[in-house]
């Protein structure tokens, strides 16, 4: 290679023209631009994104742009029935109890949780189920048998009910949540 030769535009000497800034593109690209150069104020307490709109834009947005909800955002939902729970399998109902039972309470939604969970309970003892809350538990004796069975909230399934096994290994009860030691009667839910 003679001294005839194109400098490397992407080596170490095509370096040396985006340092010393020879062509306005190639900078923008490589180096970005200032924001500031924009309007951007970078050091305001307020959201960027309230005060800057775009960079083809030289003015600055003041406000939130408007929008309107439709109408139908401001209907208040249907009434719970308990009539859709009679429509469940027990899986079904199984999950809402559980679930709605040991959820964190939030103020907005404790009033439907409670209800879901007493419409759970209350299709669960209809089909025959009992709810022993010691071990927070769901007892059923199989039809045709003596067989007892119980619902398996860490499987999700039901399994033989065997006095003094179910509490330890992988079929054990469950024993957490919000049940367990709230004053109530047994039967009673929570």
């Amino acid at each position: 290679g003679g001294s005839s030769e194109k400098p490397d535009r992407y080596g170490m000497l095509g370096l040396l023209n985006v340092i010393r800034m020879v062509d306005e593109n190639l900078t923008l690209v490589a180096l970005g631009t200032d924001l500031t150069s924009l309007g951007l104020n970078l050091n305001a307490s307020e959201n960027l994104h309230e005060t800057f709109v775009s960079p083809f834009v030289n003015n600055s947005a003041s406000r939130t742009p408007e929008y309107n909800l439709p109408r139908c955002y401001y209907i208040s939902p249907p009434a719970l029935k308990t009539v859709f729970f009679q429509k469940f399998c027990d899986m079904t109902l199984f999950y809402i109890f559980y679930h709605f039972l040991t959820r964190p309470s939030d103020a907005p939604h404790l009033e439907l949780r409670t209800s879901l969970v007493k419409y759970a309970y209350q299709e669960l003892v209809s089909r025959g189920w009992h709810h022993q809350q010691e071990g927070n538990l769901w007892l059923k004796r199989a039809e045709g048998t003596n067989q007892v069975m119980f619902f398996d909230l860490n499987s999700m399934e039901l399994r033989p009910f065997v006095p003094g096994q179910t509490g330890t290994g992988s079929s054990s009860p469950p024993t957490g949540g919000s049940a367990g030691g709230s004053g109530k009667a047994a039967g009673e839910p929570h």
